[in-house]
C-alpha cells in the first residue's frame, strides 16, 4: 500500500479536475488560496501549470519571467508543466524562436523544470510521481545523511545554511553574500530575513531558530513541506 502524501493546490485549479483526479490516485489534496503557483510538493517544489497558449501569452506580457522570479525568491525549485503541443502552437502564432529561447534561458539561467503534459490527466499523473518521489527522496536523505568532508571554510558556510529548510546551493550562496557571515543571517530580524529569502522560507528557518529542543508545535507544522 502507497503511503498518502500532501499536495497544496491553488483553489482555482478546482475547474481543471485535477485535484479530484490526484485524490483518486491517493493523494491527499489541501485547497488553498496560494500567493504564488498552481501546486506546491513536498520539498517546497512550487508547481506552475500552463497550457500551451498560455505560456506563449505569458512570455508576450512579460509575466513569465516575473512569475519565474517570485517563486523562486520564495520557494527551493519551480516546476512548469505545458499542457498541449507547445511547438505547434508556437509555429502557429509565429514565435517559434522566442518559445525557444526562453525555455534555454528558464532552464539554464533559472534553472527551471519544464515538463510537457498532453492533458490535465497527464499532469495529475505527473504531479502524483513528483509528490511520491519528493516525499522519498527526503526520508532517504533522512537515513542515510552523513556528515561531508568538507575542506574550506566557505565550503562549511554553504553547509551550514543550506541546512535549512528551502535552503538549497544557490540560496545559500544568496544568504552569504548578504549577510557576510553566520553569525548575522542566524541573528537577523524576521523583517530583512524575509526580504532576502521570502515570508514563507523565513517563518520555517525562524521556527527552528526559535523552538526549545524537543518541542512541537500543535496543528499543521510550518515544515510539513520543508
Amino acid at each position: 500500500m502507497q503511503r498518502a502524501v500532501r499536495v497544496y493546490a491553488d483553489y482555482r485549479e478546482e475547474q481543471s479536475g485535477i485535484p479530484r483526479m490526484l485524490e483518486e490516485m491517493g493523494v491527499l489534496v489541501i485547497r488553498e488560496n496560494l500567493p504564488m503557483g498552481d501546486y506546491i510538493m513536498p520539498g517546497d517544489v512550487v508547481v506552475e501549470r500552463k497550457t500551451a497558449e498560455d505560456y506563449i501569452n505569458s512570455l508576450h506580457d512579460g509575466r513569465l519571467f516575473e512569475q519565474a522570479q517570485r517563486v523562486l525568491e520564495s520557494y527551493e525549485s519551480l516546476i512548469i508543466v505545458v499542457e498541449g503541443d507547445l511547438e505547434r502552437a508556437a509555429k502557429l502564432r509565429g514565435r517559434e524562436r522566442q518559445v525557444s529561447a526562453s525555455l534555454a534561458a528558464l532552464l539554464l539561467e533559472g534553472d527551471v523544470k519544464i515538463v510537457p503534459s498532453g492533458s490535465p490527466r497527464g499532469t495529475a499523473l505527473i504531479l502524483e510521481a513528483l509528490a511520491r518521489k519528493a516525499v522519498e527522496t527526503r526520508e532517504r536523505r533522512a537515513v542515510i545523511h552523513k556528515k561531508p568532508k568538507l575542506g574550506s571554510l566557505r565550503e562549511w558556510q554553504l553547509y551550514v545554511v543550506s541546512s535549512f529548510p528551502g535552503v538549497g546551493p544557490k540560496m545559500a550562496e544568496k544568504i552569504l553574500e548578504h549577510y557576510g557571515t553566520v553569525e548575522a543571517f542566524c541573528t537577523s530580524g524576521m523583517a530583512e530575513l524575509q526580504r532576502v529569502v521570502g515570508e514563507k522560507r523565513a517563518e520555517k528557518i525562524k521556527a527552528i531558530m526559535k523552538a526549545r529542543y524537543g518541542e512541537e508545535r500543535k496543528g499543521r507544522s510550518l515544515l510539513d513541506y520543508s
